[in-house]
């Protein structure tokens, strides 16, 4: 059995959460023993707790915070960490810290181009105790690969691509209406349907300036954003629709716990984001039978390949209202983008085939580990 240790400095929700979550809690217990610390009270501890049991929360404020690697020390210590899993660049390199101090094999994965900031103080040491300090650096998709690997200079032996999977029993075609109704929309209604937390990467300003035009052509449609829209930004948005004069075709959910259900509400997803290093949103819509329009944003690009959705150009509210508008009035061509993008999660992007792959991951470094000690200790001096 291997003793894990998962690390993330944050407290969710959101796509690197999610992946959290999952392998936190959901690894083969027979094999592996998983601990996890978070950054602070909130909806991902509280996941864990419900899941596997109460996690240790550790709060990482500070650009370097000396206490908080401490106490990283202090747990690894006590629950016997064989391998270090940090998810996040902030974590990342307090992971490979940790490892160097106690000599234990970290495995950093990286979720999105904005992760490592290349212009804030100390980013060419963070970008070596990363580098020398992961025995892999796991990437979510293979564009953000390209992106990342060569700004880190991480050997390409080190460097793995394990793209996120999504519960495809959580997350299937079923149908609802409870949205519609909860909105007060006809039948007739197009529902249009974003996932995601309201940051600036995610463009929703876009996604207004698209609604805008959908409008002018008179489409009787309705968009709706599932997410954390408690913040200065939320509010500029709620005032650029009114501007726009579509206050009352869009809705800003908030945070939602049934999103498969409001993801079988949707006539169309679309994700309108300036970066992305996959989009979990994404393939959950998919595996919800839901045709997807989305930027090529780094990690749409290889989810939606082959036909498995629309791609559009980033920031261009004109293109994501055409390809809207021909999704949701071509049956056939939604019909057929939904079950493209239905298959290709089964084949490509199940929870399942993510975590054994983790876990092969796991196994493979923590045999390394073990073998690297074993020969040390052969090589060591004789007995008297």
């Amino acid at each position: 059995m291997v003793s894990v240790l998962h690390i993330i400095d944050t407290g969710g929700p959101g796509g690197a959460e999610t992946v959290f979550l999952q392998t936190a809690t959901s690894l083969d217990p027979e094999r592996f023993r998983s601990s996890a610390v978070v950054g602070g009270h909130g909806w991902l501890a509280e996941q864990i707790g419900e899941r596997a049991g109460e996690p240790f929360v550790v709060p990482a404020k500070g650009s370097f915070n000396v206490s908080y690697l401490l106490q990283l020390s202090r747990i690894a210590r006590t629950v016997k960490a064989e391998v270090i899993v940090a998810h996040l660049y902030g974590s990342a390199v307090y992971a490979a810290l940790l490892g160097k101090m106690l000599s234990i094999p970290v495995i950093s994965i990286l979720h999105g181009q904005t992760d490592v900031p290349s212009t804030e103080r100390f980013a060419a040491v963070k970008s070596a105790l990363v580098r020398t300090g992961s025995r892999r650096v796991v990437f979510v998709s293979e564009r953000l690969r390209e992106h990342l690997q060569p700004r880190l200079r991480i050997a390409p032996p080190r460097a793995v691509v394990i793209p996120n999977g999504v519960d495809t029993t959580a997350f299937q075609p079923n149908r609802d209406t409870g949205l519609r109704a909860q909105l007060g929309l006809s039948d007739q209604t197009l529902l249009i349907g974003a996932i995601g937390n309201v940051r600036r990467p995610k463009a929703y300003d876009v996604l207004l300036r698209a609604a805008r035009l959908l409008r002018d052509r008179s489409a009787n449609f309705h968009v709706a954003i599932a997410g954390d829209h408690t913040n200065a930004l939320a509010a500029e948005l709620l005032d650029l629709a009114r501007r726009l004069g579509i206050e009352q075709r869009v809705t800003f959910l908030g945070l939602r716990a049934d999103v498969s259900r409001i993801l079988n509400n949707l006539d169309a997803f679309v994700l309108t984001s300036r970066t992305e290093g996959f989009s979990i949103a994404c393939i959950e819509a998919m595996a919800c039978g839901i045709p997807v329009v989305a930027t090529r944003s780094g990690g749409p690009e290889e989810i939606l390949e082959d036909g498995a959705g629309i791609l559009v150009p980033v920031d261009d509210p004109r293109a994501i209202a055409d390809a809207l508008e021909r999704v949701t009035t071509s049956k056939a061509l939604g019909a057929s983008l939904a079950a493209k993008g239905l298959a290709r999660v089964h084949e490509r992007y199940s929870l399942s085939r993510m975590l054994a792959r983790y876990a092969a991951l796991l196994e493979s470094v923590a045999g390394e580990s073990r073998r690297g000690r074993g020969l040390a200790r052969a090589s060591g001096p004789l007995s008297p």
